[in-house]
């Protein structure tokens, strides 16, 4: 039986299969796909998908040779403006603009300077049609091979066409990378926006007549917007989210054609979530009409407003999809106001209910001088995180750093600048290899000064005791879904409720992001400086898309932030 191969280096999972020798002109001679994870149950749990996409590549590559047309002009298009568009956003994320450009003149000035002056591919006398050739079949396998798509046969219309759509692409790519070079970042590239190829995979969700069901139309939005998004973390934990609800409205809905999930069955899809519990012993284990059925038996809490909102929203993102590739007329989740009286419905309840969300120096000083922080330290009775239990909490109260993005640091990200100003590096060099680390947005991307009262606590030295490439927190192992934090964040939630003895209405840990914002006002810390150390968005401010915040700029103003409260009362 066939199981996900290890690789010895890295760690990671894939899967590895030999593609049978007919189809090896399109296909290559092994069929090779990572299953993006270190462990070993996951690993698992992803090789069946793996290996139906591997059953499906080869299914069309048979169909080609046997002349069918696997790939439509249409579809070749949307490949070729995808790729392009995934170039784009690479270029402006790595600044590599020359590698994208052709050498028109090179020498040395008067002053011993060397130079060299480019001009994009097209423009380029020296360049040879072979290369220009060579790139675009290169840029044409990989976003096939990202497709799970065989090689068009050689010589074929769709080989031709494919050619030709991607040679284009390329030229405009380096016409692109060219007015970057000279420093136009205003130019936006003039390109068809590119969208699934709905044709052909509609094609294949409807196979034999058979009409589209919601979550065939969500395994379009899943490959969409991990197109659109990246293969993240957090767009695999989104698409893992929204298949879970999906699946649950099926539970209660039924398994309809997505032409038929209209108004009245949405408005119906909101009833019963209102009827859903949200705990209880045993619902685990129970399909979604049970649910309903042990919450009604039993009376038990049902589902909240906000959680009611939440899914309605994912499941009208899935239908809303449907429209724009023209698979459905309308959204019954928007088109019947649904969805906008849920969502008025939760802003009710939330500002009825508005609780406080971040700490009070009372609560702040109860968890400082708590047992993690005594003489004699504290053992936990379970889930030993090592000296992550001393110094996450510092580290979020000093940030407001969320909680995975200092889980997930190494010991090399913590640093100091030319100008001997003590940092954190929170994903900040755009060349640095992310593995299966990540950020929530590419806004968070950042350098963070280090408190003066963290360096005097010795956080420098702990960090200079570890191997620089290694974990800044070895005893934090990542959950299934790749979050370092997970499995601390609940801990630390029971630390605080049974150790220290604390029934705050913040949140265990997005508690210190609110707290450090709060203290940044008291103390006159000015906002654009807060959003710099935080990794918040500018708020539509265009003002502060010009420029960067200077670390010396963000070291002074931190200096103003209060210190932790400690044992000793320091």
């Amino acid at each position: 039986m066939a199981q996900p191969y290890r690789h010895p280096s890295s760690g990671t999972y894939y899967l590895r299969r030999k593609v049978p020798e007919a189809l090896r002109a399109a296909l290559g001679h092994e069929f090779k796909r990572s299953l993006k994870t270190r462990d070993a149950a996951e690993a698992k749990a992803r090789f069946a998908a793996a290996w139906s996409q591997s059953e499906q590549a080869f299914a069309l590559a048979r169909a080609g040779l046997n002349g069918e047309m696997t790939l439509s002009q249409a579809d070749i298009q949307q490949l070729a403006a995808q790729w392009f568009h995934g170039e784009v956003q690479r270029l402006d994320r790595t600044k590599d603009f020359a590698g994208m450009l052709a050498e028109r003149e090179s020498g040395v000035m008067d002053s011993g300077e060397e130079y060299v002056i480019y001009t994009s591919l097209g423009d380029a006398d020296d360049v040879e049609e072979g290369d220009i050739a060579a790139w675009t079949a290169d840029a044409a396998r990989a976003a096939l091979r990202a497709h799970n798509l065989p090689l068009p046969i050689k010589g074929s219309a769709p080989d031709l066409q494919m050619q030709a759509a991607f040679r284009d692409r390329l030229l405009a790519l380096s016409d692109f990378a060219r007015r970057r070079y000279e420093g136009n970042w205003l130019y936006k590239p003039d390109a068809p926006t590119p969208a699934p190829q709905a044709a052909r995979e509609t094609r294949s969700a409807t196979a034999g007549g058979r009409a589209m069901k919601l979550l065939d139309l969500f395994d379009l939005y899943a490959k969409d917007k991990t197109l659109t998004d990246g293969d993240t973390r957090a767009t695999r934990k989104t698409i893992a989210d929204y298949r879970s609800i999906v699946r649950r409205f099926i539970e209660l809905c039924g398994d309809l054609p997505v032409e038929k999930i209209d108004r009245g069955v949405i408005l119906a899809y909101r009833t019963k979530l209102a009827d859903t519990p949200a705990k209880g012993k045993g619902i685990r284990a129970l399909n979604a009409a049970e649910l309903v059925a042990k919450a009604r038996d039993e009376n038990l809490p049902r589902l909240g407003e906000a959680t009611i909102r939440n899914r309605l929203r994912a499941v009208s993102a899935v239908l809303s999809f449907g429209v724009r590739q023209g698979l459905l007329h309308e959204n019954p989740v928007i088109a019947g106001g649904v969805g906008r009286a849920a969502a008025k419905a939760a802003t009710k309840k939330a500002t009825r209910t508005r609780r406080v969300k971040d700490y009070t120096k009372e609560e702040l000083a109860k968890i400082f001088t708590s047992p993690i922080y005594g003489a004699d330290g504290w053992t936990p009775p379970r889930a030993d995180f090592g000296r992550a239990w001393y110094w996450l909490p510092l580290l979020m109260y000093y940030t407001g750093a969320r909680r995975e993005e200092l889980a997930q640091l190494r010991a090399a990200d913590v640093g100091r600048s030319d100008g001997g100003i003590a940092y954190l590096n929170i994903l900040a060099r755009h060349d640095e290899d992310d593995g299966d680390r990540g950020v929530k947005t590419e806004g968070s991307r950042r350098f963070i000064p280090i408190h003066a009262d963290l360096i005097r606590r010795g956080l420098e030295d702990y960090a200079a005791s570890l191997p620089s490439t290694g974990p800044l927190f070895p005893m934090l192992k990542a959950s299934p879904a790749g979050y370092y934090g997970a499995n601390f964040g609940k801990r630390w939630a029971e630390y605080l409720r049974t150790v220290v003895g604390l029934t705050s209405s913040a949140n265990p840990s997005h508690g210190f992001r609110h707290t450090f914002k709060t203290l940044c006002r008291e103390v006159a810390i000015p906002e654009d400086v807060q959003d710099a150390i935080t990794g918040h968005s500018s708020n539509g401010r265009v003002s502060r898309d010009y420029g960067r915040m200077p670390l010396e700029t963000m070291a002074r103003e931190l200096s103003k932030f209060p210190v932790a409260p400690t044992v000793s009362g320091m």
